[in-house]
């Protein structure tokens, strides 16, 4: 059975990427093992940039927070699916603490650059703007997902669903639900 993490980057409680979680969750079970990880709810905390992490050759980190201990089970998932609002043009700022502490599998001495366990995993990133141009967003989100390949995360998927800034009003987007499908189908695939 896969193993698959879903990061809901969203500190909003009932906003769109706190009701598309669940209904992943929902589609993925009985076929996946899901973690839920709601980034509002923990403590994650900006990395120090202390290079401790670069001292041992396994994906870790010196400091003791919600995000360290996440560690293994973003090494060993087959899949991670980031659901977030866009934030001023970019990832909201706890989910770039998110992606910053992924420093922690970098290895400078290896010629990919990673101390992943499996380099080989799915990343799905869907993300929510209330306003703005969806296309100049789905190109953020993509940059910023290839980022994620130091965790071993080499193969991604991006969508943006736009005018979602109402909570809960995904679920009025048929075609931005047809994309959620794609991404179950993909994942578990």
């Amino acid at each position: 059975m896969k193993k698959i993490l879903i990061v809901n980057a969203s500190k909003r409680r009932n906003g769109n990427s706190h009701t598309l979680s669940k209904r992943f969750a929902e589609q993925f079970e009985g076929k996946a093992e899901v973690t839920v990880f709601n980034i509002g709810e923990k403590d994650v905390r900006a990395c120090l940039a202390c290079d401790g992490c670069k001292r041992q050759h396994t994906p870790n980190c010196v400091q003791k927070d919600d995000f360290t201990a996440l560690i293994p089970e973003i090494d060993s998932c087959d899949a991670m699916l980031i659901l977030a609002p866009v934030h001023w043009d970019q990832f909201p700022a706890q989910l770039k603490a998110f992606l910053d502490r992924t420093y922690s599998f970098m290895d400078f001495t290896r010629p990919d650059f990673s101390m992943a366990g499996r380099k080989d995993k799915k990343l799905a990133g869907y993300f929510f703007a209330g306003f703005g141009p969806v296309d100049v967003y789905t190109s953020m989100v993509e940059t910023n997902l290839k980022s994620f390949a130091t965790a071993g995360f080499t193969d991604y998927k991006a969508h943006v669903a736009g005018d979602a800034n109402v909570p809960g009003s995904i679920m009025d987007k048929p075609e931005d639900l047809a994309a959620a499908d794609e991404f179950c189908e993909w994942l578990l695939a």
